[in-house]
């Protein structure tokens, strides 16, 4: 009996201690990084690379490339609307930030970084990391202004 009075004990002080560990999650603004993304050097690059797929195509007269990438830019315009508007997930993006992400982890004095989050106890502290993920996005003066001036979704 004494012995489990001792396991009870310590479960105890285990739990005790395992509650007052505090997670810090990074959590960001999916509007404010939506656009910070389609605006970045990064999608830049992307988007630089398809232009001149396509005038390649068009030189070569091959028209269903022509075709496959204007569907490519419809496409992701499109996407990058429902993004915005938080119809569509941000699969794509996360995994542009995938690279960064310990990096803006760790500036952030953060554990983890996470998308949405459904639910989350009191041992876990959210952290809002916008900041960095719109600095590893080298957002500039104007897709800052566009984000202050966005209206916030749900509104």
């Amino acid at each position: 009996m004494r012995h489990l009075s001792i396991l009870a004990a310590a479960i105890a002080i285990f739990a005790g201690s395992a509650a007052a560990q505090t997670i810090r999650a990074g959590v960001f603004d999916k509007q404010a990084v939506v656009v910070a993304f389609y605006r970045s050097p990064q999608w830049a690059e992307v988007t630089k690379a398809k232009v001149a797929e396509q005038a390649a195509a068009k030189q070569a007269n091959d028209t269903a490339k022509v075709q496959e990438l204007e569907a490519w830019g419809t496409g992701h315009q499109e996407l990058a609307h429902r993004q915005l508007s938080g119809e569509a997930p941000i699969t794509n993006i996360v995994e542009a930030l995938a690279p960064g992400l310990p990096e803006i982890a760790r500036r952030a004095g953060v554990n983890l970084v996470v998308v949405d989050v459904a639910f989350a106890d009191a041992a876990v502290q959210q952290v809002n990391v916008t900041e960095f993920v719109q600095e590893y996005l080298r957002a500039d003066a104007r897709t800052m202004s566009i984000i202050h001036n966005l209206p916030k979704a749900g509104h």
